[in-house]
Order: C-alpha cells, then sequence, then structure tokens
C-alpha cells in the first residue's frame, strides 16, 4: 500500500485559522485533554520541574497559561496549598466552576498573543505552559515568549512543556508491522517542518533574553506507547473536526479515515511517539556586586553568579528545556 501525498492534508491546514482544535464538542476535547495531562505526569514524573521547585519561595505566585481543563492547576495547589495560583486561557468553557476549584486558584480570560494586562505584568514567581504548538503563529514563538517574559518577576521561572514532532517516529512490537496509517499521520503532524521550532525553543529563548537555555528530550515507556498513541489519535481526530468548520472537509475525511485505520494498527501493536518537552527557566538577580542571589541546587544547571554570570542586567533570564 503506497502512501499519500501529505502536502494539501498535514497540519499547514490551519494556517490563518488560530487555534483549529475543535472546541464545539467540549465534553470530548475536555476528556483529551484530562488524559492528555495524566500520561505527560506519568511520563515526566512530576507536575513542576525539580529544579524549580526547589528554588521556590514558600508561598509563591503562580501562573499556569493556557490552563485547559485546570487539573496541571489543580494538581499544583493540592501539593503546594500555601501557593497562589493564576490560570489563563482564550477559552474558559473547559475549566470546572469557580465554586469547585480550591480557593488558592483563580481562572481568567487571556490572549497570549494579546499585550499582557498591566496586573499581570512581573507579577510571577513561576510560568507554566504547555503544548502551545497550534497556538504559535507562522513557526515564530518569539511573541508568546515575549508575553511570558513579561508576566515573570526579575528571578522568576518558565516551564514550557511541548512536542517534538521532528523526532516523532512510530513504534512497533516488530520491525515487519505494517503502518502505513500511522506513518501518514506522522508526516502529517510533521507538516514539512511547519513546528521544527519546538527542537530549536532554547534558541528563540535565547535570542529573547533568556540565558542557559537547556533541553531535555524525554521518551516515555513502552508501557505508556499505547495510551499515548490514543490521545494522539483523538488530538487527530478532534484536528479533522476542526477542518470541517474551516470548509476543508475533503483533507478532514482522509483524516477521519486514517485514523480509522491508524488504530487498528495500534491494536496490532503500532503507536505515533512525539517527544515531549518542559521548558524551564529562571531571571539572574544580580546584586550591587554583581554577583547572583539566587541560583539552582540541580546538577546541569549554571548557578546565578557564577561562570560568567556576573554583571547580567536584572531582566536577563536561565532557561532549561526538557522535551518528552
Amino acid at each position: 500500500m503506497k502512501a499519500e501525498n501529505p502536502l494539501p492534508n498535514d497540519w499547514t491546514l490551519s494556517d490563518g485559522h488560530g487555534y483549529i482544535l475543535n472546541r464545539d464538542r467540549s465534553h470530548a476535547a475536555a476528556s483529551r485533554l484530562n488524559l492528555q495531562y495524566y500520561l505527560w505526569k506519568s511520563a515526566l514524573g512530576y507536575n513542576i520541574h525539580p529544579c524549580i521547585l526547589h528554588s521556590l519561595p514558600r508561598s509563591p505566585l503562580i501562573a499556569d497559561v493556557a490552563c485547559g481543563t485546570c487539573l496541571w492547576l489543580i494538581d499544583v495547589s493540592h501539593q503546594h496549598p500555601t501557593a497562589h495560583l493564576d490560570g489563563f486561557d482564550l477559552d474558559l468553557r473547559q475549566a470546572p466552576h469557580m465554586n469547585w476549584l480550591p480557593q488558592n486558584i483563580n481562572v481568567q480570560h487571556c490572549d497570549i498573543l494579546a499585550d499582557v494586562p498591566d496586573h499581570a505584568v512581573a507579577k510571577y514567581d513561576y510560568i507554566h505552559t504547555r503544548l502551545l504548538v497550534l497556538v504559535v503563529q507562522n513557526q515564530d514563538p518569539k511573541p508568546i515568549i515575549r508575553n511570558l517574559y513579561k508576566m515573570l518577576k526579575p528571578g522568576g521561572y518558565l516551564q514550557w512543556d511541548e512536542l517534538d514532532t521532528v523526532n516523532a517516529c512510530v513504534r512497533k512490537v516488530s520491525p515487519t508491522l505494517e503502518t502505513h496509517a500511522l506513518d501518514q499521520l506522522r508526516d502529517w503532524s510533521w507538516a514539512e517542518g511547519r513546528h521544527d521550532w519546538t527542537v530549536r525553543l532554547a534558541d528563540f529563548l535565547t535570542e529573547e533574553g533568556f540565558v542557559d537555555a537547556q533541553i531535555d528530550f524525554v521518551k516515555e515507556g513502552e508501557e505508556l506507547a499505547r495510551a499515548f498513541g490514543e490521545q494522539h489519535l483523538l488530538t487527530a481526530e478532534e484536528f479533522a473536526e476542526g477542518l470541517v468548520k474551516v470548509g476543508q472537509r475533503e483533507a478532514a475525511g482522509k483524516y477521519f479515515r486514517l485514523v480509522g485505520e491508524a488504530e487498528e494498527e495500534s491494536v496490532r501493536g503500532g503507536g505515533v511517539v512525539c517527544a515531549e518537552g518542559c521548558v524551564c527557566s529562571e531571571e539572574a538577580v544580580v546584586g550591587g556586586d554583581g554577583r547572583g542571589r539566587k541560583g539552582s541546587k540541580c546538577d546541569g544547571w549554571r548557578l546565578a553568579g557564577a561562570g560568567g554570570l556576573e554583571g547580567l542586567p536584572m531582566d536577563r533570564v536561565r532557561v532549561m528545556i526538557n522535551t518528552l
């Protein structure tokens, strides 16, 4: 069976349409996001990167940008009851009613591509965001990076969890297993380099004033391969529903058909594996003597004030990126 030509059918079809994943069936989209949250937590092993967690104040101000169903916020609020957490999203219909949220959580509307509201400027000790791969426009994450930067206090941290579609692969229980549909979905997700910026995120952050950007690539274990694969199929199906809304019915039909074929291949032991990633950043706070007054205790992090950080302005930021 010959693979179909992916050119008119990949994720570039979302160009110019903003966040295309279908929210008309909000319960289904929310269920996908909830599954996604638990899979990421299981694969990463944490909500807040350990290098950041050790350096946060006792009662930190935390923001979750693109908070979705708020499960990350809820879990963090239970782990850190003295923290104050603000969730931001363009569409809050998937978030729980405010009466059901822990008292230390507040959610509010926010367009991360618009100007940062005055009340959020230089406010947060730590910002978390995840999976903006379909939000970033024109393969340029810099407008979002600049806004996240504005929201951080001097000395604050950023953690950005993201997919790596460049190194996505189809995992098989046997090399002889045929996975034509899964191969096609992998190629369409890559979209001829549309999302290559995700593996260059450290470079983009450095260009916008962050320092010591690092990136870790993390691969989920085989025991999670089927679950992650099903989650990717749910995303592809939701993407197809979004294509129908913008008039791309023929391409949507191909996606729906491929999802059905890919599910059959998954049953036989195949699955698309995308690496996920986590961006962590710390602003280097420089004292009057030019020495950093804040640092990380984690191996692999250069301490503020050490090895070339002397004399940095207060708005420079250290970065660490982990990808799964």
